[in-house]
C-alpha cells in the first residue's frame, strides 16, 4: 500500500497535491452541509467558495502586475480553498459576499506586500485571520474543526506531510501542543476532534514558503508554534490565537532561513547523456549555499500539466562557481510541460529560483569517512561537492558508486573521473544492464560488494541520493550490514 502510495506521491508536484486534496475536502464538507452534519446551508457554501477563488484570482492578477511579480495559479487556489476552512462560509447578504471578497483580496496582497527582497514573511492565510481578528470583524471561526471533517483532513494532511517529508516539523508541533493542552486541563480527544489541530498542523504549518528550511530550525518551530497554538492570553488588543502563533513562527522561520531570491537569466544547455541535460544559467546575485542543498524553481508558464511550473531541483554547481547549473532528467517523449520549457528555452530567457533548503550536505568534520550512492539524476548534488572541494583544495576519503542503467547513462562522467583523484575520491560505476564490452562492475550494489570495495565501510557515513525506491532499498542493505542509522545520510527529491 505506501509503495503504490508513494508511487503517486512521486508523480505529482506538493501544490497540486494540495490543491486537489482542499478541493475534495470543500467538496466533502459541502456533501456534509447537505445531509446537516456541517451547520452551514449548501448554497451558502457554495457561494463562499466561488467568492473566495474569484477574489483570489483578481487580486492575484492585480498584485501580480503592479509588482511585475511571477503569478501562481496553483498558489492562489491553494489560498482561496484554505481561506473557506478558516472563516465564516455564511452568505446571507451583499455585505457578507463583498466582507469575503474582501478576504480574499488581503490575502494575496499579502503575498505581494508582506515580502522582503522577494520573500514571503507571513503564511497568507494567518496574517489575513489576525488582520481581520485585530479589526474585531468576526469573520476568524476556523469551522474546520469538526469531527465529521476529520478523516478526510487527516488523510490528505498526511500524505501532504509524507511528501514533504516533514515528519519532524508536524512531530514536534503536535507534541508540544498536546502536552500544552494537557498542562491546561485539555484532553487529547478534544484537541483532535474539537480544535484545528490536524488541518493547522499539515496544511499551513508546513507551507514552504514561511517554514524553515533546515530540519532542526523545523522541530524547534513546529514546537514553538506548537505551544502558542494551546496557550491562552491576552495582551490589550492582541489575543494568543493559531493564527497569531504562526505569525510568530513565521518570524522565526524568516530569521533561520535563506532569504535569497535570484532571477536565473539562462545561459546554455548540454546533454550528459540521453536523458540527462545540464542547465547553465546566470544568476542576478551570488547565492550563498552548501553543496548538495535544492532550490525551488519557477518557470512562467502560461499552461500547466498536473505537475505546476514549480520544482524542486538540487543545485549541480558548486558555491564557488559564478554560474548556477541545474542537472535535469528528461524523458523527451513524455516530459512534463515544466521540462518542455525548459529544453526550449533561449538565451536570455529567465525563471526565479528561490527556498534554499536541505540538510545532505557535506560533514563538518574533514576527516571523517564516506561513501556515496548515486542513481541516475542523484549524481548532482555529489557534483556540486566535488566541484566545491576542488575549488577550495580540499581532499575527503570517499568511494563514490553511481548506479546505472548502462555504461552510457553516469552523467557528468569525464567531470568525476578528472576531480575525483584531485580530491582523493574513487569512482566506481555499477551498471544494471552492460554491453559484452563493458569490463566493470555490473549488477547491483549488493553486500558483497560494498565489502570488497569499503572494507572499513562501518566507520563510513553513507549518503544517498536517487530514486526513492533505490534509496529504500540500499538503506536497508545498509543497515541490515550494521551501518547505524547516525551513519546515514538521505537526499530526497520533492519532485524530479
Amino acid at each position: 500500500m505506501m509503495k503504490f502510495m508513494d508511487k503517486f506521491l512521486n508523480s505529482i508536484t506538493m501544490y497540486r497535491l494540495m490543491l486537489y486534496g482542499l478541493f475534495i475536502e470543500a467538496g466533502y464538507s459541502i456533501i456534509l452541509a447537505a445531509f446537516g452534519k456541517v451547520h452551514f446551508s449548501v448554497v451558502s457554501m457554495v457561494l463562499a467558495l466561488v467568492i473566495l477563488l474569484f477574489g483570489s484570482f483578481a487580486g492575484n492578477v492585480f498584485f501580480a502586475k503592479i509588482t511585475r511579480a511571477a503569478m501562481n495559479a496553483e498558489s492562489m487556489f491553494i489560498t482561496a480553498l484554505l481561506l473557506f476552512f478558516v472563516f465564516d462560509p455564511t452568505v446571507l447578504t451583499v455585505q457578507n459576499a463583498l466582507m469575503l471578497a474582501c478576504v480574499a483580496l488581503v490575502a494575496q496582497a499579502s503575498k505581494y506586500l508582506f515580502a522582503i527582497g522577494g520573500k514571503h514573511l507571513f503564511n497568507p492565510i494567518a496574517i489575513t485571520a489576525f488582520l481581520f481578528d485585530l479589526f474585531q470583524i468576526p469573520l476568524v471561526i476556523w469551522w474546520v474543526a469538526t469531527p465529521w471533517l476529520l478523516p478526510v483532513a487527516l488523510v490528505f494532511g498526511l500524505m501532504v506531510v509524507r511528501k514533504i517529508r516533514r515528519f519532524e516539523e508536524v512531530g514536534a508541533f503536535t507534541v508540544a501542543a498536546i502536552v500544552t493542552g494537557l498542562l491546561q486541563g485539555i484532553s487529547v480527544s478534544s484537541l483532535f476532534l474539537s480544535w484545528p489541530l490536524v488541518f493547522f498542523g499539515t496544511m499551513m504549518l508546513t507551507e514552504p514558503r514561511t517554514a524553515p528550511a533546515m530540519k532542526r530550525d523545523q522541530i524547534i518551530f513546529g514546537s514553538g508554534v506548537g505551544v502558542l497554538f494551546m496557550v491562552m492570553f491576552a495582551m490589550g488588543p492582541l489575543v494568543m490565537s493559531p493564527e497569531l502563533a504562526l505569525l510568530i513562527g513565521n518570524i522565526f522561520a524568516y530569521i533561520v532561513s535563506s532569504r535569497q531570491v535570484l532571477r536565473l537569466t539562462f545561459k546554455s544547455m548540454t546533454c550528459e547523456t540521453e536523458q540527462v541535460c545540464n542547465f547553465v544559467f546566470t544568476p542576478d546575485k551570488k547565492l550563498a549555499f552548501h553543496p548538495g542543498q535544492y532550490l525551488e524553481w519557477t518557470l512562467p508558464l502560461h499552461k500547466t500539466d498536473s505537475r505546476g511550473n514549480r520544482r524542486f531541483f538540487t543545485i549541480a554547481s558548486a558555491p564557488s562557481d559564478d554560474e548556477v547549473h541545474l542537472g535535469v532528467r528528461v524523458d523527451r517523449a513524455h516530459s512534463s510541460t515544466f521540462k518542455q520549457q525548459l529544453l526550449e528555452m533561449k538565451p536570455g530567457d529567465q525563471l526565479v529560483a528561490s527556498n534554499l533548503a536541505g540538510d545532505f550536505v557535506l560533514p563538518k568534520d574533514p576527516a571523517r569517512k564516506m561513501v556515496w550512492i548515486a542513481g541516475g539524476i542523484g549524481i548532482t548534488p555529489f557534483r556540486s561537492m566535488i566541484r566545491e572541494l576542488a575549488a577550495t583544495h580540499q581532499k575527503r576519503d570517499v568511494v563514490l558508486f553511481c548506479c546505472i542503467n548502462t555504461e552510457n547513462d553516469c552523467a557528468y562522467k569525464a567531470e568525476f573521473d578528472q576531480i575525483c583523484n584531485q580530491i582523493g575520491a574513487r569512482l566506481s560505476c555499477v551498471v544494471a544492464k552492460p554491453s559484452p564490452a563493458w569490463q566493470g562492475k555490473s549488477g547491483f550494489i549488493t553486500k558483497e560488494l560494498i565489502e570488497a570495495e569499503v572494507p572499513d565501510f562501518l566507520s563510513r557515513t553513507f549518503y544517498f541520493s536517487g530514486p526513492p525506491m533505490m534509496v529504500e532499498n540500499y538503506v536497508k542493505l545498509v543497515k541490515s550490514m550494521g551501518v547505524p542509522s547516525k551513519q546515514i545520510r538521505v537526499d530526497y527529491f520533492p519532485g524530479f
